[in-house]
C-alpha cells in the first residue's frame, strides 16, 4: 500500500506548533542567560572552550542535522546570551581579503555583539588589548615561509601582548586543517576536548615531537601540537593559544 499523502494544512499546523515551542524555549534560554553573569562571579563573559565543546556535543547528537546549521543556530543564541551578560566587543581586522567576507564572523559570533572594524591587524589587536572583554578577529598566522601575517609574534616570548591568547578558529565547522581566521582575547586557556595547542618559539630551541610548523617570521616559529598541553614558558618559548578542532574534522 502506497504511503498516504499528508494533508498540507495539517503539516503547516504542526510546523506552527513546533515554531511556537521553539520560541518559548529560546525565551527561557535568554532568561537563564541573564542570570549567568551573576553566577560567574567576575569571570570572563566569553568562554570559548566551553562554547565549542557544547556545540560539538550538540552536533554529534543531531545526526540528521548538518553540523554547520547547528553551529550557526547556536552562534546566534550564544551571541544574544553574551550580549545580555556584559560588555563583550569584537574588534575585526579587515586587512587582506579573508575577513572581508563578513559571513565568516557572523557564522562564528552571531549578530548581537557590538562590532568594530579596523583596516589593520595591529589596530584590531591593540583595541582588543585595551578592553577587559575585547575579542580580536584576525587573519590566521600564515603558513611557512610566513609573510605579512606576523601579528602573532606579539603574543610570543618577550612580546608586547603576552596576556592574549588565540582561542578559536573561523569557521568553526568543516574539514580544514588550519582556520581562515582566529579569535584572540585575554582568556585563560582551558581544553575543549578536541584541541591543538599553539606553541611559539623564538630562536633555535628544540621542538616537541609531533609539532607541525604553522607559521614563521624572523626568529619566531609557530607550531601546533595535537591535544591540550600545558608547557612551562621560558625566555624563548610560550604557549600562545589553544584551537578547538573544527567540528566535522
Amino acid at each position: 500500500m502506497a504511503d498516504e499523502i499528508p494533508d498540507i494544512e495539517t503539516v503547516r499546523r504542526e510546523i506552527d506548533r513546533v515554531d511556537n515551542a521553539l520560541l518559548d524555549l529560546i525565551a527561557q534560554r535568554l532568561e537563564l542567560s541573564g542570570q549567568v553573569r551573576k553566577a560567574k562571579g567576575g569571570m570572563r563573559v566569553w568562554r570559548p572552550s566551553r562554547e565549542d565543546s557544547h556545540v560539538r556535543q550538540l552536533a554529534s547528537k543531531a545526526e540528521a542535522t548538518q553540523a554547520s546549521l547547528v553551529s550557526t543556530i547556536w552562534a546566534e543564541l550564544m551571541s544574544a546570551s553574551l550580549a545580555a551578560q556584559g560588555p563583550m566587543r569584537l574588534h575585526v581586522a579587515l586587512e587582506g581579503d579573508v575577513l572581508s567576507n563578513w559571513s565568516l564572523v557572523r557564522d562564528r559570533f552571531g549578530a548581537a555583539l557590538d562590532v568594530r572594524t579596523y583596516p589593520t591587524t595591529s589596530a584590531a589587536l591593540a583595541a582588543c588589548y585595551s578592553e577587559d572583554e575585547g575579542v580580536a578577529v584576525l587573519p590566521s598566522p600564515a603558513p611557512p615561509p610566513g609573510g605579512m601575517v606576523n601579528w602573532w609574534t606579539a603574543l610570543g616570548p618577550g612580546g608586547a601582548m603576552e596576556g592574549l591568547h588565540i582561542l578559536a578558529g573561523l569557521p568553526r565547522t568543516g574539514r580544514r586543517d588550519w582556520p581562515r581566521a582566529v579569535a584572540v582575547a585575554d582568556v585563560v586557556l582551558t581544553p575543549s576536548g578536541a584541541d591543538q595547542t599553539l606553541l611559539c618559539i623564538a630562536g633555535e630551541e628544540a621542538v616537541p615531537d609531533g609539532a607541525v610548523l604553522r607559521a614563521q617570521t624572523g626568529r619566531f616559529r609557530l607550531y601546533s601540537l595535537d591535544g591540550f598541553h600545558e608547557i612551562e614558558p621560558t625566555a624563548t618559548r610560550r604557549v600562545i593559544g589553544c584551537l578547538p578542532r573544527p567540528i566535522g574534522q
